[in-house]
């Protein structure tokens, strides 16, 4: 090869090496400066609230729940690690989403609600799952099969709730339950006092998971979703957030989810 050949092959190399490392460097600097640092300290800080069966709580000494999985894809989608941080001392459930703004984690994921009020503090991902009223029968019943079956039937809620206001839109005859919601309102289902009952859906998964003579009709008749919260303005933070849920729901991973910790039987 000619020496003159030689020179020309060598600046092309230099050329397309140096193209290739400013490439490097240039998308190393568009790197949001909150990824690059959830990715360089190789943990996902996750804050949480237990218990609140089945979407976080303690078994065995360990984390589970929906949400605890749905923390460990996100943390695999930046290829690190999970660390918890559980609040359970807070005189208002509202207060933990000072934790966020305050930067003290990563994400909060603690079966949030996300509505205008809380959306003024903190930027929501979009909705993992809606947590809305579902209805729960005993296993045999065969006539309710929509919120309209419940007129003129009495229907049990917890007091002062979602499922009490939305009882009252199916009938009259709605018997409200204070302390021990669940343990009251299940016998009183189980021995015919009442028809059905109306609840939050984590909350009925948890309830029938726990006694096989019910079952939980259809999907949540209302919407409310909950959603992933983290500090306002972290737009990056919340595309990233925002692919992850998208790419489980069409891989079916997300109804996987639902399927383990949620089901309707």
């Amino acid at each position: 090869m000619h020496k003159k050949s030689v020179i020309l092959v060598g600046i092309s190399i230099f050329l397309v090496l140096s193209i290739s490392f400013s490439g490097c460097l240039e998308d190393e600097e568009k790197l949001d400066p909150t990824i690059k640092r959830i990715q360089n300290s190789g943990k996902l800080i996750v804050g949480t609230s237990t218990p609140y069966e089945p979407m976080e709580y303690i078994e065995n000494g360990e984390y589970v729940g929906f949400d605890v999985e749905l923390a460990e894809k996100i943390a695999e989608h930046f290829g690190v690690t999970v660390e918890i941080v559980d609040y359970t001392d807070y005189e208002d459930f509202e207060d933990i989403l000072d934790y966020v703004t305050n930067g003290d984690v990563d994400i909060m994921l603690a079966a949030i609600t996300i509505n205008l009020e809380r959306a003024q503090r903190v930027d929501f991902s979009v909705g993992y799952l809606n947590a809305g009223q579902v209805i729960i029968v005993n296993e045999s019943n065969e006539d309710i099969i929509t919120p309209d079956d419940l007129e003129g039937l009495s229907v049990g809620v917890q007091s002062g709730t979602t499922g009490e206001e939305e009882a009252f839109r199916y009938t009259e005859n709605v018997i409200g339950y204070g302390e021990n919601f669940t343990s009251n309102a299940t016998l009183s289902l189980i021995s015919g006092k009442i028809n059905a009952i109306i609840v939050d859906y984590p909350v009925g998964a948890t309830l029938i998971k726990n006694n096989s003579k019910l079952k939980i009709i259809g999907d949540p008749f209302t919407s409310e979703y909950y959603g992933i919260a983290i500090k306002k303005g972290e737009a990056s933070l919340q595309n990233e957030l925002n692919t992850v849920i998208s790419n489980l729901e069409n891989s079916g991973e997300m109804q996987e989810l639902r399927d383990k910790w949620l089901p309707k039987t």
